[in-house]
């Protein structure tokens, strides 16, 4: 089992150094830190201010990195939602894996126990479901102003002021590396980074969408990217978990994300994307209507997430 250090010896500098200034205030230039520096840098950090550690996760993960602390989890296929909370932990180099189990590197142990230590469940339960319904939001949209945002987010109770909402996007380790407030043409835009495509969707998008479904689902679209809350994506998905491993499922999924949210009407993309399988094709055709589409205006049939 390899720690931290070890790891970064691997990976290249650059990868290493973009996580560094993902969590750091004030990173060193890129050219004036070495490698080794990176790395102690990031261990000064999570020493000097362990939440930064929780700040990186949701509710989800950090119960994944406490049954860590008392043992490896077994690595076994435990279907989509646990692969993406594994993959997000791995992403954010806090667990690493071997070709049996997930585990803590040793150089992290302590800093993840400082971490839990100052863990409030209450605390963390709110902002987890803050953080989840912006990026639902952001993934629902692809592209929003911010007075969309503030308008959607009152629809759950959400209410935030410009200034404070600016700061909180930046502090907001969990979602900095997904969303991103951009200016074009003179405007302001909270962008996804998952799918950039905003440059084409700005003069096309709607100004408005009726509406985004519970806070519920809003939430499973932000964890998840999908609106589990839906019965036809429920059992979509279990039908991909009997069939697929669940990085060929998150595939799948980011394709539909990409096929909806541009309202493509064409055979052959859809045909692709089900790998020329018959059956599977024609569940992507029936689950379609329940991903968000980014250009809605009231006409097409990608109905958003309130689909019946």
């Amino acid at each position: 089992m390899i720690t931290l250090k070890e790891y970064f010896n691997k990976i290249k500098k650059e990868e290493a150094y973009d996580f560094y200034q993902r969590i750091c205030p004030k990173p060193e230039e890129y050219a004036k830190i070495t490698r080794a520096q990176i790395y102690h840098n990031i261990i000064k950090l999570y020493i000097d201010d362990p939440e930064i550690i929780l700040r990186l996760c949701n509710v989800e993960e950090i119960n994944i990195l406490k049954m860590l602390l008392e043992e490896n989890i077994s690595k076994k296929n435990n279907g989509y939602i646990e692969y993406l909370l594994i993959n997000t932990l791995e992403s954010n180099y806090l667990i690493f894996s071997n070709n049996n189990e997930y585990y803590l590197p040793e150089d992290l142990i302590n800093p993840v126990k400082m971490a839990i230590n100052l863990y409030n469940e209450e605390e963390y339960s709110l902002k987890d479901v803050t953080d989840s319904v912006i990026l639902g939001l952001v993934r629902i949209h692809n592209v929003l102003t911010i007075p969309e945002m503030f308008q959607y987010l009152q629809q759950y109770n959400i209410i935030f002021e410009e200034n404070s909402f600016k700061t909180y996007l930046k502090n907001s380790l969990r979602n900095n590396n997904k969303i991103a407030l951009i200016h074009y043409k003179k405007e302001s835009y909270l962008i996804s980074l998952e799918h950039q495509y905003y440059k084409e969707i700005i003069p096309l998008k709607a100004n408005n969408i009726p509406n985004h479904g519970t806070l519920e689902e809003v939430i499973s679209v932000g964890k998840y990217k999908i609106n589990l809350f839906k019965e036809p994506i429920f059992n979509f998905l279990c039908y991909l978990e009997h069939h697929l491993e669940p990085k060929y499922i998150d595939i799948i999924i980011d394709d539909l994300i990409l096929y909806a949210g541009f309202d493509l009407n064409n055979p052959e993309a859809l045909e692709a994307i089900s790998g020329q399988i018959p059956e599977l094709q024609e569940m992507l055709k029936k689950v379609l209507i329940y991903f968000p589409c980014w250009l809605y205006n009231g006409e097409t049939k990608a109905t958003m997430l309130n689909a019946k």
